[in-house]
């Protein structure tokens, strides 16, 4: 049987960070660790199934083992959760663990990690966040953001404080309000989630802030317009790039198998 859905996937340093603290989850794989030239396909035998994007969080000791470290735990948590319950447990669980590394080893206090991901089923998908990565649908040159940040731009936003555009160049654009992290005095931290349902044209987009940050939402519908989903990865990287590459890059683009 011809899969249903198809996905791409890639992490990249950047051109400014010394190392990559994220890391990614497609269909059963964690990519951690690397720097990837060209986006890798993977197509998706069967359902449900689960992909995230994780960033360590920079300035903190050990994210890019955070943001591994819960990946792993993820794929721990089976079977795959089916509810936004059962997903928020999914994640005070990842905290359960990097709050068990801190105590045997104090000096992890405060490692953590942002994630964003989408569970998908045949006909709907879960899609959850926790701090400021991302995830979009992209359908018919349109975008729509699904997830919502947790950060102080974002919570200034929702005051009608500042706008849409200046979320990107506001001074306080890269601290975020919350994470899944290793703190024995912090409870689990908040979680949206929700579920949408599928079509046969539309796109996911998952991506960390080295995407979005550099990318705005109007271009990354256009780099996705080809309709060809490894060249819409490679056209978002190149872009990051071009922009400078100041953060880690990490994206997964899951969409029907053409």
């Amino acid at each position: 049987m011809h899969p249903a859905f198809c996905s791409i996937y890639l992490t990249h340093r950047g051109y400014v960070r010394s190392g990559n603290e994220d890391s990614i989850l497609v269909s059963g794989r964690i990519v951690a660790d690397i720097s990837m030239k060209y986006p890798e396909r993977m197509e998706i035998p069967r359902l449900p199934v689960l992909f995230c994007v994780a960033d360590g969080i920079g300035g903190t000791v050990h994210g890019e083992i955070a943001s591994q470290t819960v990946l792993e735990s993820f794929l721990r948590y089976f079977p795959v959760p089916g509810s936004a319950e059962e997903i928020s447990g999914m994640i005070a669980h990842a905290k359960e663990v990097l709050d068990g590394m801190v105590l045997h080893d104090p000096s992890y206090t405060g490692f953590g990690t942002t994630v964003a991901g989408i569970i998908l089923y045949h006909d709907h998908a879960f899609v959850f966040n926790c701090g400021d990565s991302r995830v979009y649908l992209v359908d018919k040159g349109h975008i729509q953001r699904l997830s919502h940040d947790h950060s102080v731009v974002q919570e200034l936003c929702d005051q009608g404080a500042i706008t849409e555009e200046q979320v990107y160049t506001h001074p306080y654009r890269n601290i975020i309000t919350a994470s899944v992290s290793g703190d024995l005095h912090r409870p689990a931290p908040p979680v949206k989630v929700s579920c949408v349902p599928l079509n046969d044209s539309a796109w996911f987009l998952l991506c960390t802030d080295g995407v979005w940050e550099v990318v705005h939402d109007e271009d990354l519908v256009t780099l996705c317009g080809s309709g060809d989903i490894e060249q819409a990865g490679a056209d978002i990287l190149a872009a990051c790039l071009a922009g400078g590459g100041p953060d880690n890059i990490s994206l997964i683009l899951v969409g029907p198998c053409v």
